[in-house]
């Protein structure tokens, strides 16, 4: 004990940045306030098998090293991937190899439960939201339909004749799922002995509430349908939802009590004790394997932290951004309707140009400099508009065309009243345009890991759909036409900043 102990506030002090975020998350979402009953849970089950850890005795083990390497390698992978909960669940699986080396095989398996539970320390699923939402919204209008209910869906948009309704994303049920999951594994494993009867009901307690969520929102907007007004149920559905959620838990206890059967309200006897001075391991192994095991997980961090030392912090040159050819002219003082909302940009630009006999076009830039750890270019935090004043009405990506070349970028319509924008927006990374999440973090790790490339963009241009006479699509791509390409701006950039670098 005294020395996972030790190893764990080693792992405390090293990988703090991982603990403070998952803790920030705990108290800053809904969807994860139940992690502070994640410990309890876990000392709960450890007291359960308080016989099976008096009786078998612990056994270090050295093959267990082998795994050490691999997953430093994975955490500094999703540390330059900018993948929090990579790292996070990277360093929680290296404490659980130090436990398995402190432990030994035998005595890890018998506590197997608690010891997997410390993976619900992780604040995971938020990239869920989305997929969720398509299926809340495909519940919601098949449930219409068959009431043969009136509906116009326009994305996560549902409409009836007594007003609109949006499945947005604390709509999705992310909060609930998740709390039903833990609820669920603690249950079975608590509740059965038979693995088969514990696979079912973890089963049950992850489709079950995905279901349940799409029933519920379909209710609120058929009672809002009976009570012929939408803003009737608006202020209550919170309540609707939380009461509903309660008898669908109810539901799952009930369903999983008639389950048990009496073999499982016995805990099996632990193994026979293999006591003996002679059989117990000397104190110099525990001390030399978790030595050994703690040099090789902080390898991942000490390595990043050499890579972001090759790109130093230095401030960017001040230039302008990416120039634009006549016709085209910047409009200055105009304000901008429309704006992003991105996080940790080294540098942003808001500017409005326009085409004579054409409309306004809105172009943002944000430059970034590519660290190893924290690069927050392609964080999920990143909004291609203020979530208050627009709303997403479709989202997707197109291949577009502009000065003879062709790039995917990430199409989306955005509505505010009677007033929709078009937007497309693409990632620019060492040397190429890139439109998906995925692509655009393979570049950055290769750029960083490679050191190829120091800089990185967020590009975002939108014009107005309003006029059906010049389509926006259109004026974008003349736009872009006109405009520097990118990667030349940024390499530009790239050589004012070692030169200022070199010169300081």
């Amino acid at each position: 004990m005294a020395v996972i102990a030790i190893a764990s506030l080693v792992f405390a002090v090293v990988f703090q940045h991982e603990i403070t975020g998952a803790l920030q998350v705990w108290i800053d979402s809904t969807a994860y306030n139940h992690c502070f009953l994640i410990l309890p849970l876990i000392g709960f089950l450890l007291w359960e098998r308080r016989a099976v850890i008096a009786s078998v005795l612990p056994r270090p083990a050295l093959w267990p090293l082998l795994l050490m390497p691999p997953l430093s390698a994975v955490w500094l992978i999703a540390a330059v991937l900018d993948i929090q909960e990579g790292r996070q669940l990277a360093m929680v699986a290296m404490l659980e190899v130090v436990v398995l080396i402190v432990l030994g095989l035998r005595l890890f398996w018998l506590l197997l439960a608690p010891l997997l539970f410390l993976f619900f320390l992780v604040p995971s699923g938020a990239f869920l939201v989305p997929s969720l939402q398509t299926i809340t919204a495909d519940i919601v209008v098949g449930g219409l339909h068959a009431l043969h209910i009136p509906v116009f869906s326009d994305g996560y948009m549902i409409e009836i004749p007594e007003g609109p309704f949006e499945i947005a994303e604390a709509c999705a049920g992310l909060r609930f799922l998740i709390a039903s999951i833990v609820f669920g594994c603690f249950f079975a494993v608590v509740m059965y002995r038979s693995r088969l009867r514990r696979t079912l009901f973890i089963l049950m307690s992850i489709f079950v509430p995905i279901f349940a969520n799409g029933l519920r929102a379909l209710g609120i907007i058929v009672l809002a349908h009976l009570e012929g007004s939408a803003s009737a149920v608006a202020a209550d559905h919170v309540l609707y939802g939380w009461l509903f959620f309660t008898l669908v838990i109810m539901i799952l206890i009930g369903i999983g009590m008639a389950l048990v059967r009496k073999s499982d309200r016995t805990f099996p006897d632990p193994p026979a004790a293999t006591g003996g001075s002679s059989s117990e391991p000397a104190p110099w192994r525990f001390a030399v394997v978790v030595a050994g095991a703690i040099l090789l997980a902080v390898a991942g961090p000490a390595y990043a932290a050499r890579l972001d030392n090759v790109f130093p912090a230095a401030l960017l040159p001040q230039a302008d951004g990416p120039s634009v050819a006549p016709p085209w002219h910047m409009l200055s003082g105009a304000s901008a309707e429309w704006h992003p909302l991105v996080r940790g940009a080294d540098r942003e630009f808001l500017e409005g140009f326009e085409e004579p006999g054409s409309g306004i076009i809105l172009r943002f830039v944000g430059l970034y400099r590519l660290r190893a750890i924290g690069n927050p270019l392609t964080t999920t935090e990143n909004r291609l508009a203020d979530d208050v004043e627009w709303r997403i009405a479709e989202r997707d990506q197109a291949e577009v065309s502009w000065g003879g070349e062709k790039a995917r970028v990430t199409r989306a319509e955005i509505v505010n009243g009677r007033h929709r924008r078009l937007v497309w927006s693409f990632y620019v990374v060492d040397g190429k345009i890139a439109a998906g999440l995925i692509e655009t973090k393979l570049l950055q790790a290769r750029a960083v890991l490679l050191r190829r490339a120091s800089l990185a963009a967020l590009v975002a241009v939108s014009a107005s759909m309003d006029d059906p006479g010049d389509p926006a699509a259109a004026q974008l791509t003349r736009f872009l036409t006109a405009s520097q390409p990118f990667p030349q701006y940024l390499t530009m950039l790239e050589r004012e900043t070692k030169t200022a670098a070199r010169g300081s």
